[in-house]
């Protein structure tokens, strides 16, 4: 079962995806109409000056005419597919047997085209969590390799290598939570990505999967689990005026519920606490943009990883 070929149809033979990553960009020239002659209290109509261009262009989708974003004349259109592509081609180089591989692809592309997302999931190189089963499968963890752009400005292009929990479908992260490739768009150099980054990724699952080991013999306590949380992800910036610690109840309320959940599950252990966090981070209930709300999410999950709490918590092994 191999589908490293991007999406072009839908839907694919895999997975059913919203809308294509192959869409042609039209770049248009903005203008403002200048000296403005409103002649008000002569009967005559306005009188117009020559239309003034300005550093300023529209992106435009031409199958639809939705527009995409405006930028300056620094900013370089490049086409989702490409990237897709291009981390394809250096999957080919690292893999020669790719083919023998498990490999499953899934496109997302947000907001009539202006931000995209590719996941790709490596179902070989998984690692299996002993003593932990759902619905008869065995609990593991697989590598995936995550692409983002975007047309309306907002994201770079950005290739990370990441992991998933396949029971409860949380985004594993590290606490050096990076992205590997960042590229953006107003730069003349194309994105790259190589063989040895790729291998890296592959490495640091693997590393992350001893971590995983080590988080479930670790006990911790209730009270200092809400006081990481409290420090950390639930935290707010010191109110001007208010010489008191502030944090959000209502993000103490979700996590809480959320411990529970898998405190239940694999008992008062430091791994139940980090599932809280990445739950937290990759499903968030939110009135706004999922996907941005998420990786606003992950990177407080990965300074949680670094901060002062989780490090008494963890100890030295």
């Amino acid at each position: 079962m191999n589908n490293l070929a991007i999406n072009k149809e839908l839907p694919n033979n895999l997975l059913t995806i919203d809308q294509s990553a192959y869409f042609e960009v039209e770049k248009k020239q903005l203008y403002y109409l200048d000296d403005i002659k409103p002649n008000i209290g002569t009967g005559l109509k306005p009188m117009y000056g020559q239309n003034e261009t300005v550093n300023r262009y529209a992106l435009v989708r031409k199958d639809t005419g939705q527009l995409l974003g405006i930028h300056s004349e620094d900013y370089v259109v490049r086409p989702y597919s490409v990237l897709a592509e291009k981390v394809n081609d250096v999957i080919k180089e690292a893999l020669p047997n790719y083919e023998e591989f498990e490999i499953t692809t899934q496109d997302h592309v947000y907001a009539n085209g202006r931000k995209y997302r590719r996941d790709i999931n490596f179902w070989n190189k998984d690692i299996q969590i002993e003593s932990f089963k759902h619905k008869g499968q065995q609990e593991k963890i697989i590598p995936q390799i995550r692409i983002y752009s975007s047309l309306d400005g907002q994201w770079g292009q950005q290739i990370m290598f990441s992991s998933m929990y396949m029971w409860c479908m949380n985004g594993m992260i590290r606490p050096d939570w990076t992205f590997t490739v960042y590229n953006k768009h107003s730069s003349r150099k194309d994105i790259s990505y190589s063989v040895s980054e790729f291998r890296s990724g592959l490495q640091d699952h693997e590393d992350l999967g001893n971590e995983m080991f080590k988080m479930l013999q670790r006990k911790v306590n209730t009270s200092d689990v809400t006081e990481l949380f409290r420090k950390t992800l639930a935290a707010k910036p010191y109110k001007k005026g208010l010489d008191i610690e502030h944090d959000s109840i209502l993000v103490l309320n979700h996590l809480d519920n959320l411990w529970c959940k898998y405190n239940d599950r694999y008992g008062s252990t430091l791994f139940a606490v980090y599932q809280t966090a990445t739950d937290w981070a990759t499903h968030p209930i939110t009135r706004g943009s999922v996907y941005n709300v998420s990786r606003k999410r992950e990177k407080a999950v990965a300074n949680m990883l670094n901060s002062k709490q989780w490090e008494a918590m963890y100890g030295h092994w």
